[in-house]
C-alpha cells in the first residue's frame, strides 16, 4: 500500500490502484500500474528486480472455465458471482482509443502475434493476444512509442511471497530464502489452519481436519465480499485443484481438498459510501456498534439488506448528523423485541395463570400446523438459495400472522370464559413459538436458547428432523412436564440499554 496509482484495467472506476491490485480487486502485473507514486515521498518509485514465488494461475484457464460452467448448470451459485469470475478468463487484451489508430498502424508489424477487434460504436478497439507474455511485450512496445493503452481483465501469475520481514516464513527452496508469504495466499489456506489448530486444541488427531476439508461428506461455505471474488473464486479453486493427488480436476476425489461453496455479497456501504480500513471513510467497528445495538438486532438487520442483489447502505441513526424518525437498523429487531417477545411471554403467563405452567393436551389445529409447515419449507428454500433477506421477510409475515391469531382468539376465549378455546389457542400458539424459535436459532442463538430453557426441552428442538413435531410430540410425558416459571418483565429478546435512554 506504499505505492499508489491508477488501475490499468479497462473501465475500472477504482480511485486507488496499488502495486498489483486495485481497491476493487482487479489483478495485474506491477509493471502495468499507471502513474505510480510513493505514498511516503510522492516520487515515482524505482523498479528493481526481486525474486518471488508465483502460482501459475493462468495455466488453469480451461479448468476454471469448465468449473464455472458446472456451477452455472448444477448449483445455486449466485449468477453475478459467476459472471465476475468469467470476466477474468478472457484472453490477454489491450484497449487503445480510436484516435491513436494511425500511430498503431506504423508499429503493428512489431507487435507479437495478435488479433485486432474493431467493434462499431466502441470508443476503443481491442488487441487480443494468445499469451500473457505476448501482451507484456506489446505493452513495452506501445509505451516506447508513447501510445496510451489500457489492459483487460485476465488471469495473471498469483504472487505467493514477498520480501517484508514480518509474516509467515516461506521455506527455503532452490536457493531462495528470507521470504514471507503474501497476505492473500495465506488468507486462502488460513481457514484450514484454523480448523486444524482448533481440533488439536480439543485433543483430536492430527488428521481430523481432513474430515472437514477433504471429504465429500462435508461442505465448506465461504462468505466473501464482491471485491474478493478473484481470490476465492479463481485463485483458491485453482490452488486447491493443483494440490490434488492426481491430474487437476473440477471434481475432487475423496481425500483431496474439496472446492468450497462461495457466497459472494455485494458491498455494505456506510452512509451511502464505500467504507473500509484502507479508505478515507472508516466504518464503525463491531465492538463500537455493540455500544448501541444488541447482536440480535444487528444480525437481523444485516440479513435483511439483500446483499445478494445489490450494494446497500448501512445507516445507523447513532451516526447521522441529524437524528429524525425511527432508526432503520432497529426495524427488523423490533419484530423480535416487540412482537415475538410479547407473543412468547403471553403464552407463558397464560400457562402459569390457568394451567400451573403446564402445556394443555390435545392436537394442534390443522390450519396452524399447515401454516407452520409452509413457513418451514419456504424458509428452507430461501436458506438453501442464500436469500437471507427473504428469510427475514418470511419471519416477519409468520410472526405477525401468529400474533394476530393469538390476540384475536385469546380475546374471544377470555370474553366468553371459554376454557376449551383458551387451551386450543395456547397449544396452537406454543407450536408457532417453537417453530419460530427453531427458525430463528441460527440467527439469534442466545435468545432462542432461553426460549428452549423455559420450554423445558432438550437440543432436539434444533434438529431439523424434528422441525414439524409439535410440543406434545417432542415431550415424552406431557402431563408431568412443567414449563419454567417466567417472572414479570422478563424478556427473551432484549433491547439495548441505550435505546431506553433515547426513548
Amino acid at each position: 500500500r506504499q505505492v499508489i496509482g491508477q488501475c490499468p484495467i479497462q473501465g475500472c472506476a477504482s480511485d486507488k490502484g496499488y502495486a498489483d491490485e486495485c481497491s476493487l480487486g482487479h489483478q495485474y502485473m506491477p509493471s502495468e500500474l499507471l502513474n505510480p507514486k510513493s505514498t511516503l515521498s510522492g516520487k515515482t518509485p524505482e523498479v528493481i528486480q526481486v525474486t518471488n514465488w508465483y502460482f501459475q494461475l493462468e495455466d488453469f484457464q480451461i479448468l476454471l472455465s469448465d468449473y464455472i460452467d458446472y456451477l452455472r448448470k448444477n448449483t445455486n451459485s449466485r449468477k453475478y458471482q459467476l459472471s465476475a469470475m468469467e470476466e477474468f478468463l478472457k484472453k490477454p487484451l489491450i484497449y487503445i482509443k480510436r484516435n491513436q489508430l494511425e500511430r498503431l498502424e506504423t508499429i503493428k508489424e512489431c507487435l507479437p502475434k495478435h488479433r485486432l477487434i474493431d467493434e462499431q460504436n466502441k470508443a476503443s478497439f481491442t488487441i487480443e493476444f494468445d499469451t500473457l507474455s505476448d501482451r507484456e511485450r506489446a505493452e513495452s512496445i506501445l509505451s516506447d512509442h508513447s501510445i496510451y493503452y489500457r489492459t483487460g481483465k485476465t488471469l495473471v501469475p498469483f504472487r505467493l511471497s514477498g520480501n517484508i520481514e514480518w509474516g509467515v516464513k516461506v521455506p527455503k527452496k532452490d536457493g531462495v530464502e528470507n521470504l514471507t508469504f503474501w497476505v492473500w495466499p495465506e488468507s486462502l489456506w488460513a481457514p484450514i489452519s484454523f480448523t486444524r489448530t482448533y481440533l488439536e486444541s480439543i485433543h483430536k488427531t492430527d488428521e481430523e481436519w481432513k474430515r472437514w476439508w477433504c471429504s465429500k461428506e462435508a461442505k465448506v461455505y465461504q462468505f466473501i465480499g464482491e471485491d474478493n471474488i478473484y481470490f476465492y473464486g479463481l485463485a483458491e479453486m485453482a490452488m486447491f485443484m493443483a494440490l490434488q493427488s492426481n491430474q487437476p480436476s473440477i471434481m475432487p476425489t475423496e481425500g483431496d481438498l474439496m472446492l468450497p461453496h462461495l457466497i459472494a455479497n455485494n458491498h455494505v456501504l456506510f452512509m451511502d459510501k464505500k467504507a473500509s480500513s484502507s479508505s478515507e471513510i472508516k466504518p464503525p467497528m463491531a465492538k463500537e456498534l455493540l455500544d448501541y445495538y444488541t447482536p440480535d438486532q444487528l444480525r437481523m438487520h444485516f440479513l435483511s439488506l439483500g446483499l445478494d442483489t445489490k450494494s446497500v447502505s448501512f445507516m445507523p441513526q447513532r451516526y447521522l448528523p441529524i437524528k429524525e424518525g425511527q432508526d432503520n437498523v432497529l426495524k427488523e429487531g423490533n419484530l423480535l423485541t416487540n412482537v415475538y417477545n410479547r407473543l412468547v411471554r403471553s403464552c407463558f403467563y397464560t400457562a402459569q395463570k390457568y394451567y400451573a405452567s403446564r402445556i394443555p393436551g390435545g392436537s394442534v389445529s390443522e390450519e396452524i400446523r399447515a401454516e407452520a409447515v409452509k413457513a418451514v419449507l419456504t424458509y428452507e428454500h430461501h436458506m438453501y438459495n442464500h436469500e437471507f433477506h427473504r428469510v427475514t421477510e418470511l419471519l416477519d409475515s409468520y410472526i405477525r400472522n401468529m400474533n394476530k391469531y393469538w390476540v384475536n382468539n385469546i380475546r374471544i376465549a377470555e370474553t366468553k370464559e371459554d376454557d376449551d378455546l383458551r387451551r386450543q389457542v395456547l397449544l396452537d400458539t406454543l407450536h408457532a413459538v417453537r417453530t419460530i424459535a427453531s427458525l430463528l436459532h441460527p440467527i439469534t442463538p442466545n435468545s432462542c436458547e432461553m426460549i428452549r430453557e423455559y420450554l423445558g426441552l432438550d437440543e432436539k428442538l434444533w434438529k431439523w428432523e424434528y422441525i414439524f413435531d409439535t410440543l406434545p410430540e417432542l415431550i415424552e410425558n406431557l402431563e408431568t412436564h412443567q414449563l419454567k416459571y417466567l417472572e414479570p418483565r422478563v424478556d427473551f429478546f432484549q433491547k439495548h440499554e441505550s435505546q431506553f435512554e433515547s426513548n
